[in-house]
């Protein structure tokens, strides 16, 4: 697209947003404004009463953190195995 072409386009651009400004404003004077000014309607507010916080057993905590204990331990297994098995991979045997 030549520099003309392209001034051309963003002068067709720049007209139309002038007509519809025009527009918009036109529409304004027209239209009727309101004058009365809404009364505000008191609103009373009722306290919130808030909920009682939960809260765990000991006995409920510990099977938690045991259970979660035996997650990772099945992670750090499997990390092993397989930091093992790159090992004994790389390990090459003489050649006799």
């Amino acid at each position: 697209m030549s520099t003309k072409q392209l001034l051309a386009e963003i002068e067709r651009g720049i007209n139309a947003l002038q007509k519809a400004r025009a527009l918009c404003l036109k529409s304004e004077a027209i239209a009727p404004k309101k004058t009365t000014v809404a009364k505000k309607a008191k609103v009373t507010r009722v306290p919130v009463k808030k909920a009682a916080k939960r809260r765990m057993s000991d006995e409920s905590r510990a099977k938690i953190a045991a259970a979660q204990q035996k997650r990772w331990a099945k992670v750090r297994r499997e990390k092993n195995k397989a930091a093992k098995a790159a090992r004994a991979a790389l390990v090459v045997p003489a050649a006799a």
